[in-house]
């Protein structure tokens, strides 16, 4: 039996469909720019408003760093509380060359309706067009700004957290370091869901058995040297924008790691945990048996169920969220 039909068998049979459905995702030079405009034809087409009691509210602020603006949208439930509000605050997904804000629609206004949260996507720049610190600059001004308006947004900002999936993990966890060592103000929670941590893997042999589906190692590979703008795996990369090279975690809030077994991004996720726990962070860890990188939009598998509870736990924990 040849290694991709050994991979093949690994797969979780309820999710195996989803592979069918999206047919060939790798991302790459000749097709990024179709796949944007696919992506954005299906966030088109949902209606998350019409299921949930919410209000989104887009928003341009001024970017810290350059003379350009970083765009923002803002999920409110639309019953209001006079308490404070908490924050999650949310970087998708897409390698870092596709996607867009839209995307955490969904998980915002359930967390908006159910829990009272307020939700921030950040629509950073993406690469090749632009390349680090573009986007950690974009993701920095986003989360300050609501610092610095959490009066007028009604946030409590001992409440705060982010969270990403795939690159928006990578994103995510390179702006806690940042945060982290700027010291303007601090988060409670971490969410990193098949996190995309560190652009040695691009260049790393290949894993027998993982990345063969939904992201695969030529898709990371175009992801990193695009928004790295150099080739990835070479000295001096900074930890802000590949987590996995900090010398220390110390100092991260609480912090939540999801991944799927067969998932291309499986062993970082497992080191970086380890490194979490080395230097003290309060970490939480679920590895899938046989979930690909797109094993989670099959919603209602059983693993799937189980990681939405598991996350949602986590975050309510870390806030102190009824």
């Amino acid at each position: 039996m040849n290694i991709a039909k050994q991979s093949e068998r690994l797969i979780d049979p309820e999710i195996k469909s989803i592979l069918e459905l999206l047919g060939n995702t790798s991302v790459e030079k000749d097709n990024y720019l179709v796949a944007r405009e696919q992506l954005k034809a299906v966030l088109e087409s949902t209606h998350v408003e019409q299921r949930y009691d919410v209000n989104f509210e887009e928003v341009w602020i001024d970017n810290l760093f350059d003379d350009s603006k970083v765009r923002l949208i803002i999920t409110t439930p639309r019953n209001k509380s006079e308490n404070e509000h908490p924050m999650i605050y949310s970087v998708h997904g897409g390698g870092m060359v596709i996607g867009a804000a839209e995307s955490e629609n969904e998980t915002h206004a359930y967390l908006a309706h159910h829990y009272n949260f307020v939700g921030v996507s950040v629509d950073y720049r993406l690469a090749p067009e632009y390349a680090q610190p573009a986007q950690l600059h974009d993701c920095y001004s986003g989360i300050k700004w609501c610092v610095d308006n959490a009066k007028e947004l009604n946030i409590a900002i001992d409440k705060i957290a982010v969270a990403g999936g795939s690159s928006g993990a990578g994103l995510a966890a390179g702006l806690a370091l940042f945060i982290r060592d700027c010291k303007e103000f601090t988060i409670q929670h971490l969410r990193l869901v098949t996190p995309m941590l560190d652009d040695r893997i691009a260049i790393q042999k290949a894993h027998p058995f993982n990345g063969h589906y939904a992201w695969d190692k030529g898709s990371n590979y175009f992801g990193w040297k695009s928004v790295l703008n150099q080739e990835p795996g070479t000295e001096g990369i900074s930890p802000y924008f590949s987590p996995a090279r900090a010398d220390s975690l110390k100092g991260l809030p609480s912090t939540y790691l999801c991944v799927g077994s067969i998932d291309l991004f499986a062993n970082e996720t497992l080191d970086f945990a380890k490194q979490l726990m080395y230097d003290g962070v309060l970490t939480e860890l679920h590895l899938y048996p046989g979930y690909h990188h797109f094993g989670f939009a099959v919603q209602d598998a059983f693993y799937s169920k189980k990681e939405a509870d598991n996350s949602l736990n986590a975050l309510l924990r870390s806030l102190n969220v009824d």
